[in-house]
């Protein structure tokens, strides 16, 4: 509790600082967002045989942030975030029905520039993405889009066209440091691991990515994980690009269980020539994840490291994997695709996929099935956005005697200030 009204007091003194350190800009800044969704779900199969519960609920988060600028190199920044829910006709069982417990989701020391302009660093609780967001994107999952931090040291090294990032990351399942804590499960273990993620724009024309991660798991069956992988994204023509990412993963558990990996994402993209007011871009991409086959004494399958979030764009797939929630594995998935602009407010996407295993199910298939994503998203003026997202499932052979079409949908609101 000590712990948690420091960092409270720490945060209100942020908002109270007096605006003196720069003379030449205003030192203080804050702004925040509220976000209203609606999510409505039935029918999604899982990995054992079974399909998940009519779901409707509505969720409403809302942050508030705040920077100080001590100079122009050296900033604090936090914000501070809530999240309740409600649920439709006891549709699922609410685990955030509390109105009263606020989550430091970002706080973190900034110190840029050092060594003449070759060196930045970034100390606290922080957001991080790299790449398409299949390696690190997501630290707390099972908070559910609430949250995606991660408690991490990063520092970047700056170079002519060449930045080295090294980071350390150490996440523990709960926030100890919540207001109000309601002991909610941000990850099944702690977890908590390291690595350097190369980033390379020196060839024109082929951006490069280079990265190797450390990771390891507090489990019932501890692991250390080792990740090596590389992205490139090149950009043939101007009305052609491509992006190709591969990964290979080994480690151990406790037991002694050996544990590899594999991940190869492709994509191509030809921007259509007709109707060019309106940006028309398609793509064809083939998106694979190993699985583990039970028949070996290795443990083969993916680890989707600090990803287990929704991936091009899906969030019945995610959901599918229970219960282990977005552990994105076992996947061999070609899809086709296709994003527009409508209008200058209003844009679209949308995607067509055939979904496979690369080992069988409960059902004795590779096939888990058919699913079509659609995505669209308005920009209704300089501080209202919204989005609407529907997914529908066909499934097939690999989750057993399933044969109902499932669905995903939400419709979300957002307002900026």
């Amino acid at each position: 509790m000590r712990r948690r009204q420091i960092l409270f007091f720490i945060f209100l003194g942020i908002t109270l600082l007096p605006c003196t350190a720069l003379a030449d800009r205003q030192p203080f800044t804050w702004g925040g967002d509220l976000r209203a969704r609606l999510v409505d779900f039935n029918r999604i199969p899982i990995e054992k045989g079974m399909l998940m519960p009519e779901n409707r609920f509505f969720r409403f988060r809302s942050r508030i942030r705040a920077a100080y600028a001590f100079t122009p190199d050296i900033s604090l920044q936090a914000r501070l975030t809530n999240e309740w829910r409600e649920y439709d006709g006891g549709k699922g069982s609410n685990d955030y029905a509390a109105m009263d417990e606020f989550i430091i989701d970002n706080f973190f020391l900034d110190i840029n520039n050092l060594f003449n302009d070759g060196l930045d660093l970034r100390i606290g609780r922080q957001d991080m993405t790299y790449g398409t967001g299949k390696i690190i994107q997501l630290g707390t999952p099972l908070d559910s889009s609430r949250t995606f931090y991660f408690n991490a040291v990063k520092g970047r090294c700056k170079l002519p066209q060449l930045t080295v990032d090294v980071f350390g990351i150490a996440n523990d399942n709960e926030d100890e440091f919540a207001i109000h804590r309601e002991n909610r499960l941000l990850v099944e273990g702690e977890e908590n691991g390291g690595g350097i993620y190369i980033i390379n724009n020196r060839i024109a024309g082929l951006p490069q990515e280079y990265y190797y991660i450390f990771k390891h798991e507090v489990r019932a069956d501890n692991l250390d994980l080792h990740t090596w992988g590389a992205r490139f994204s090149p950009q043939v023509s101007e009305t052609f690009s491509a992006n190709l990412e591969l990964a290979l993963q080994d480690g151990k558990r406790d037991s002694g269980y050996a544990v590899d990996g594999r991940l190869l994402d492709i994509s191509f993209y030809y921007k259509l020539p007709l109707l060019q007011s309106h940006k028309p871009v398609a793509d064809l991409s083939y998106y694979y994840l190993s699985g583990d086959d039970p028949e070996t004494s290795r443990e083969e399958g993916w680890h989707p490291v600090w990803a287990r979030c929704p991936q091009y764009m899906s969030y019945i797939i995610p959901r599918a994997l229970m219960p282990d929630f977005a552990s994105w594995s076992n996947l061999s998935m070609p899809s086709i695709g296709l994003s527009a602009a409508i209008s200058s407010e209003v844009s679209c996407r949308l995607r067509l996929a055939k979904v496979y295993a690369p080992e069988k199910g409960l059902g004795n298939s590779k096939e888990k099935g058919t699913l079509l994503i659609t995505r669209f998203t308005c920009k209704l003026n300089r501080n209202w956005d919204g989005n609407l997202h529907l997914e529908v499932m066909d499934p097939n052979g690999y989750y057993g005697a399933v044969n109902h079409y499932a669905h995903y949908a939400h419709v979300e609101l957002m307002y900026h200030f």
